[in-house]
């Protein structure tokens, strides 16, 4: 995969090797269209309220992470963007020193966001087939990820 910001390089890199970062963790994040989200006082991340803890990451899980973030496969490209509000439910954080990646995930526009050190330095689409089949298996007891399409 091409990137157009040469910024990305240090988000990449470490997400395509996570048992290399110090922390990695997924939290849910709300995923409602901005004029329905509620007004809420808790936590955001990037303007969007974080709807659950940050639950740590396998080896397992950041194994199989590295390998779907890794694979040229899994980003798309099109000629024209599908017109879709970006509405991420799911973000995924990587930390190692002084490096935080935050990625934003959409299945309803099939897109991903990358965040470095709160900064958007990278967004591309995706074939979700793989992605949604780990995130299903990190929330196994959420209504809204399960019935994921």
């Amino acid at each position: 995969m091409q990137w157009a910001n040469e910024q990305i390089g240090p988000a990449i890199t470490l997400a395509s090797d996570l048992n290399k970062a110090t922390s990695c963790e997924v939290l849910r994040v709300d995923d409602a269209y901005p004029n329905e989200r509620e007004i809420q006082n808790n936590d955001n991340l990037h303007g969007y309220a974080i709807l659950s803890k940050a639950v740590p990451m396998s080896g397992k899980s950041r194994g199989a992470l590295s390998a779907i973030l890794a694979d040229p496969r899994t980003y798309i490209r099109y000629e024209e963007p599908p017109d879709c509000s970006f509405r991420p439910g799911i973000a995924f954080r990587f930390i190692d020193g002084s490096i935080q990646v935050d990625l934003l995930v959409c299945f309803s526009c099939r897109e991903l966001r990358y965040y470095l050190n709160d900064e958007v330095v990278g967004t591309s689409f995706f074939q979700p087939q793989e992605l949604r089949s780990l995130v299903k298996e990190l929330f196994p007891d959420d209504k809204t990820i399960q019935s994921l399409k």
